[in-house]
């Protein structure tokens, strides 16, 4: 003789029913800060989890609240920790175990000072070449905004006379209004040295080389690493979303080419992600390679029906 349930054991099962279907149509948030190749690769991101039937969310926020985000649970992924330069954000949280790093996505990043081809070609490549011709540099170097690293770091290196550039100074400004000026000089066949990094559209807009640097540069001229980062937890609540973000890597280049599509051609992010999408699905099923649906069917599948 079958028991009926009585109303205690029916609402408990009622109880952790709707708690499992909440917890599976949770959306996946994203802390995105306002950089135009963290926002077009997580628009990729989002888009491909999303045709796998996730819900996901970008929140638009800096790094700083990004990380205080993971902390506290409100923020499940990042797709833009910068490293060595996000350290003192990232390595406190990766030492109490509320994140995790899951993937170096790029492993090609560069911080230096850059000259024009047509400079490097008369023997700048390094910073040991600049202060011997300091008279065509008008020994003056463009950079970012004072009160940024790369403008502290600079002001440091001219203060100890680093590379014999002592008497040099430097300009601070905005990005925008730094790569117009220098854009501008190069126009004119002048000799500049600027603050460059990659990726960025300047590697696509400029033709440049990127100093060689010299002891006493460290803490300007640096290879940088970019992670994805995800909060505690995550892996058992988005196993295959995991999976995913394991495999999703990038190349400088490409991210370059994202840069200068959205921040500096003016398509929205949507549209340069769905584009790549479809005309790179070599790359990406290589990113969804062993990756299952929430559901248990083959993602790959999805991913070329939704973006053909």
């Amino acid at each position: 003789m079958k028991k009926s349930l009585t109303i205690p054991c029916l609402a408990i099962i009622l109880f952790l029913s709707w708690g499992s279907v909440s917890l599976a149509q949770a959306p996946i948030r994203f802390g995105v800060p306002p950089w135009p190749g963290v926002e077009v690769k997580t628009e990729i991101a989002a888009q491909l989890l999303e045709a796998l039937g996730y819900a996901t969310e970008q929140i638009q926020v800096g790094p700083p609240v990004v990380y205080k985000g993971m902390e506290n649970g409100d923020v499940d992924a990042f797709l833009g920790a910068w490293t060595p330069q996000q350290n003192p954000l990232l390595t406190p949280l990766l030492e109490k175990g509320a994140v995790e790093i899951v993937q170096t996505n790029l492993d090609d990043a560069l911080i230096s000072l850059c000259v024009p081809d047509y400079v490097a070609e008369e023997g700048v490549q390094s910073f040991a070449d600049l202060a011997a011709h300091g008279d065509k540099f008008s020994r003056h170097i463009y950079n970012i905004e004072v009160g940024s690293p790369m403008h502290t770091a600079m002001e440091e290196i001219i203060a100890n006379n680093v590379a014999g550039l002592g008497d040099w100074d430097q300009t601070g400004t905005t990005t925008p209004i730094m790569l117009a000026e220098v854009m501008r000089l190069i126009d004119n066949g002048q000799w500049v040295a600027f603050a460059c990094w990659k990726p960025h559209w300047m590697n696509i807009r400029i033709d440049m080389e990127y100093l060689e640097p010299v002891e006493g540069t460290e803490s300007f001229a640096s290879a940088s690493l970019i992670h994805t980062v995800v909060r505690d937890g995550f892996k058992a609540q988005y196993p295959d979303a995991y999976q995913f973000l394991q495999q999703m890597t990038v190349t400088s280049e490409t991210q370059s080419l994202w840069i200068n599509a959205y921040g500096q051609e003016g398509l929205p992010a949507a549209e340069v992600a769905g584009t790549w999408i479809k005309n790179n699905m070599d790359i990406v099923s290589g990113w969804f390679a062993g990756v299952s649906t929430p559901d248990g069917a083959p993602a790959m599948e999805l991913i070329q029906n939704t973006f053909n």
